[in-house]
């Protein structure tokens, strides 16, 4: 090795140079290189699935409710009222949602008179039945009409055909048993033979006025204060008026069709 300082070659190892004295440093050994672990191959990744596009819906508005799902049936709420508040039970029914509860009423006093007519031995024949039952079901379709018709013209309030029906058909629920309880009645007077005033007229009348009773009741309550009553009694007469007018119109025209 040699001196760094002054150049003299001293033996390898020296730690002072045997010219100068100068100190000696060992030669460094040359750096080895340090071996490098591989580092280790990342595993294959899979690609994530493809997302589905998304579509975007618009809301979808519930479909109308259909008029069959808005009939109300409840027949038992109604004769509950009825023998809480008859009137009121009829009128505040006027709506269309009840003109099935209104066609039933109209149609049992209808079926009744026609059962009557064929179980009455004075008439002996089916033709009977079938003319009272078409003339009274025409007979309450004028008045619903009417009802429909003299709300509008007296400025009562404003009704559709099936609102009609179930005031002028609720409005009968009194007609089948009075007119059951009128033949019995009959039945047993003619039976035992007693010569004293029949009160089957009184039940056909009080049922008859009850229907007189909720058409006014309707038109009052629904007609300003001022011209109330007045409006009120002509809509009922009129009314009324239109229904037995339409009743005996049918009863002449079933006549000539089945006893001419």
């Amino acid at each position: 090795m040699f001196c760094t300082k002054c150049g003299f070659q001293v033996p390898d190892g020296s730690a002072t140079c045997t010219n100068c004295g100068a100190p000696l440093t060992a030669p460094e050994a040359p750096a080895v290189p340090t071996p490098v672990a591989p580092a280790p191959e990342a595993a294959p990744v899979a690609p994530a699935p493809a997302q589905a596009p998304v579509v975007q819906t618009l809301p979808v508005a519930a479909p109308a409710a259909s008029a069959a799902s808005n009939i109300d049936m409840n027949f038992g709420a109604f004769m509950k009222d009825l023998f809480s508040n008859p009137v009121d039970a009829v009128t505040s029914r006027a709506k269309a949602p009840f003109w099935v509860l209104g066609v039933i009423c109209a149609g049992v006093f209808a079926v009744l008179q026609f059962i009557l007519a064929l179980i009455d031995f004075e008439y002996k024949t089916a033709q009977w039945g079938f003319y009272y039952l078409l003339t009274e079901i025409f007979a309450f379709a004028g008045l619903a009409l009417f009802t429909m018709l003299f709300t509008s013209v007296f400025k009562i309030k404003k009704l559709d055909f099936l609102s009609s029906v179930s005031l002028a058909g609720l409005a009968y629920c009194f007609m089948a048993p009075a007119r059951l309880i009128a033949f019995i009645n009959t039945k047993i007077y003619n039976a035992i033979d007693i010569n004293f005033f029949s009160i089957s007229s009184i039940f056909t009348s009080v049922a008859t006025l009850f229907v007189v009773i909720c058409l006014y009741d309707f038109a009052i309550n629904n007609k300003d204060a001022a011209k109330g009553k007045v409006n009120a009694f002509l809509f009922t007469i009129c009314t009324m008026a239109g229904y037995y007018l339409t009743d005996l119109f049918f009863s002449w025209m079933f006549t000539k069709m089945f006893f001419s």
